[in-house]
């Protein structure tokens, strides 16, 4: 796994466009970002489409990678 590090290597594998509908006749169009970082799965993010920048992405990304990070594994027997 990769530790804590002020910059991350990350492979964007998708940036697919979807429209979604939170509420009846509101129609909202949204981008699934599917990112890979070296030590860690695949994990895809959702943002709407207007907020979209390449800063954005990123920094959705810097937070979700650090808060993956941080979750620790839980093993047990059953």
């Amino acid at each position: 796994m990769i530790k804590s590090k002020e910059e991350y290597n990350v492979v964007i594998l998708s940036r697919v466009p979807v429209i979604i509908y939170p509420k009846i006749n509101e129609k909202e169009d949204r981008l699934i970002i599917t990112y890979v970082a070296a030590g860690l799965p695949p994990n895809s993010l959702n943002i709407k489409k207007t907020d979209w920048t390449a800063a954005k992405e990123k920094e959705l990304i810097r937070k979700d990678i650090e808060t993956r990070l941080s979750q620790k594994a839980e093993m047990y027997k059953v």
